[in-house]
């Protein structure tokens, strides 16, 4: 038995509380007990004394009567001198001092060393004078019945908190199983069978509220890890065809030197080299997204100078280039992966157009509106959101045979959201396919 285990703790904290209530009650009963057995026997000392001062006042008696060997009284004067005194009392010493005008009440030893009494003394007022009244009755009933208590409780309160500790440990116990199953299972869970989940007892309690969310997170692991085993899969697969096609175009000069041109296959494998180089830059900047190292830099950014330089870029090209609705268009960010996510809708939409790309962008009251448009095969309804994913693959028409690695769009959607924005695909674009970006007004 581990004394860090929780059960342990919780039982013994509970029984060290409850000895703790329970010892305090039983000396509360005891004192309570004394008190009321006390004040019982002092209530009849004082009728007692009511009786024989009421006797004195008229004449002194030659006897006291009503005693016995656990009730006794004496008679005295001011000075000491022992007028009448019950029979087990002698007629030696005062039994206690004079009270003067109080009533005093005490415990002493009378007849033997060992046997206690309570005396009540008072004055009392005769015909030869003020004299002093002393009654006495054993305090035997008194110690007895508390002693009785007190051994009782000295029983009953370690039985009481021996049973609650062993009661608590079966609570705490029979609680616990569901977190013990819960651990098990978590235990057994590899990376090789993800899809395994923990019990959820039928409870509707902390404990269930806790496996719940012990799947969830297991849903999670499962998605992140599929996701991260795809990506690598896709990772392998992108990098593995260019290197494929380099290797067979040197294979064949160098089988073939009499063939071979070399100024060629420098120019296709330095276009494979780049397009590799670019691949990899956005595979770095996933990876470093994922590990939430790719920081923000809050600068104001004019979108229609980063659209412009495009328009620009593509001057080269054959397509032809429309900005006609291009105006000022400021946003909060990073400049730098601004320029990224823009380049690379620039480059979706060049790889898919067939003579066309058009550019948008406007401010209005909910903030910067930012399209690009190309007149190409378009994206299906059903893939509008598939295409910002991780390597995806829609139909033949916009396959990433034709340059595009696959991660572009992810980067965009990631790039905006880290700006507070959104990106998504005009569904209802009919000639071609249009993203169409939104990012916050700039305040101020």
């Amino acid at each position: 038995m581990s004394t860090r285990s929780v059960r342990f703790r919780v039982t013994v904290l509970a029984a060290a509380i409850v000895a703790a209530l329970l010892v305090a009650v039983a000396v509360l009963l005891v004192v309570v007990q004394h008190r009321a057995l006390a004040a019982a026997v002092d209530d009849g000392l004082r009728r007692r004394a009511d009786d024989l001062a009421a006797v004195v006042a008229e004449t002194l008696p030659d006897t006291l009567s009503g005693t016995d060997d656990d009730n006794a009284a004496q008679i005295v004067t001011p000075s000491g001198e022992v007028l009448v005194s019950s029979i087990n009392l002698g007629v030696g010493q005062p039994i206690a001092p004079d009270p003067g005008e109080r009533e005093v009440i005490v415990e002493r030893a009378l007849t033997e060393p060992d046997d206690t009494f309570r005396v009540l003394s008072r004055s009392a007022t005769a015909a030869e004078g003020r004299l002093i009244i002393h009654v006495a009755t054993a305090a035997d009933e008194i110690s007895d019945s508390v002693d009785i208590l007190r051994n009782s409780l000295l029983v009953l309160v370690p039985l009481a908190v021996a049973l609650l500790a062993a009661a608590i440990w079966w609570l705490v116990g029979k609680a616990l199983d569901p977190v013990e199953a819960i651990r098990t299972e978590v235990t057994a869970i590899s990376e090789t069978d993800l899809d395994r989940r923990v019990p959820v007892p039928d409870t509707d309690d902390e404990i269930s509220r806790l496996a719940l969310t012990m799947n969830l997170m297991l849903d999670r692991l499962e998605d992140g890890v599929s996701r991260l085993q795809r990506f690598v899969a896709d990772a392998s697969h992108e990098l593995r065809s260019p290197l494929t096609r380099m290797r067979t175009e040197l294979e064949v000069d160098l089988a073939n030197p009499d063939r071979a041109n070399p100024l060629a296959t420098h120019r296709s494998v330095l276009d494979e080299v780049n397009a590799m180089q670019r691949l990899v830059d956005e595979l770095l900047y996933l990876a470093r997204a994922d590990a939430g190292q790719q920081l923000v830099r809050t600068e104001r950014v004019d979108l229609d100078d980063l659209l412009l330089s495009e328009a620009d870029r593509l001057g080269a090209t054959e397509l032809s280039v429309d900005i006609s609705s291009v105006s000022a268009g400021q946003v909060l960010g990073d400049r730098a992966q601004l320029v990224r996510a823009i380049q690379n809708l620039v480059d979706n939409a060049t790889r898919h157009a067939a003579t066309a790309v058009t550019f948008d962008l406007r401010e209005d009251e909910a903030g910067v509106l930012l399209a690009v448009s190309d007149d190409g095969p378009g994206i299906p309804p059903d893939q509008a959101e598939h295409v910002f994913e991780r390597f995806a693959r829609v139909d033949e028409g916009r396959s990433r045979d034709e340059g595009g690695s696959g991660v572009g769009l992810a980067i965009v959607r990631d790039i905006v959201e880290r700006h507070g924005g959104t990106v998504v695909v005009d569904t209802g674009f009919t000639t071609g396919a249009r993203l169409v970006v939104r990012f916050p007004a700039v305040a101020g």
